[in-house]
């Protein structure tokens, strides 16, 4: 994720409720041996990590989707059934998707704080057994996929968080182009499975453009949030030549 925040001028930016600073520093820690790390490299990192959508607009993720025309068009929003193009690699993105979820439910990711990111609760275990390949898709939780238009793409990426579904737990994460939201618990809404790229045999991918979602969680995090200097310089200088 790093590497596609990068420009030739600048580092990535590190943005927190504290701080915005400019580093190359990555946020990592010792989880896991090899063999378990390896099961989600290949599970689903190595497939998907180099077809993110890209500074230059370039989005190879969304090309393989839009080899086949939408199976729904409903205002802004287009639906394709991922099982049609043989291409998607439904199965890694699955995987992907729940390795990051299970991740942030068993470690803090974060200097000085024991607290996992999100609490899955006893739903924890059912994914680590999903992800060991030792049980199907849990049956209480449904996964999202939502993609951007290439023009519409942020080049960032966020820690999972909780979002603020009622009645039940939801959890989102974003990469560049893509994001995936995690609902859990006895109480969800019916038509989840429906839309659930893991439960539903469609494997329903929605592309539309929900950038200013994200975009607002960014200002939200960094409304107090202290400007390095060197930022402020790096800011000040891009805004005199554009």
């Amino acid at each position: 994720m790093y590497t596609y925040c990068r420009t030739v001028d600048s580092e990535p930016v590190l943005v927190t409720t504290q701080v915005m600073m400019q580093t190359s520093r990555q946020l990592q820690d010792h989880l896991l041996c090899k063999r378990c790390e390896d099961v989600l490299n290949e599970g689903g990192e190595r497939w998907l990590l180099p077809i993110l959508a890209r500074i230059d607009q370039t989005f190879p993720l969304l090309d393989i989707i839009e080899k086949f025309a939408p199976d729904q068009v409903d205002g802004e929003w287009r639906g394709y059934a991922a099982f049609r193009n043989p291409e998607i690699q439904v199965n890694m993105l699955i995987h992907f998707a729940m390795g990051v979820f299970w991740k942030a439910s068993v470690h803090s990711w974060t200097g000085g704080s024991r607290e996992p990111c999100i609490e899955l609760g006893p739903y924890r275990e059912e994914v680590r057994k999903f992800l060991r390949g030792e049980t199907p898709f849990p049956r209480r939780m449904g996964l999202v996929l939502g993609i951007l238009p290439r023009d519409k793409a942020l080049i960032s990426f966020t820690r999972p968080y909780r979002a603020s579904a009622e009645g039940y737990h939801n959890y989102l994460f974003y990469v560049p182009g893509v994001q995936f939201v995690l609902s859990v618990g006895k109480l969800l809404p019916s038509d989840t499975r429906d839309i659930c790229f893991a439960s539903n045999s469609a494997h329903p991918i929605l592309v539309a453009d929900f950038s200013e979602d994200v975009k607002g969680l960014f200002r939200r995090i960094a409304i107090k949030a202290h400007k390095s200097q060197k930022l402020v310089r790096y800011l000040t200088e891009k805004k005199r030549s554009a």
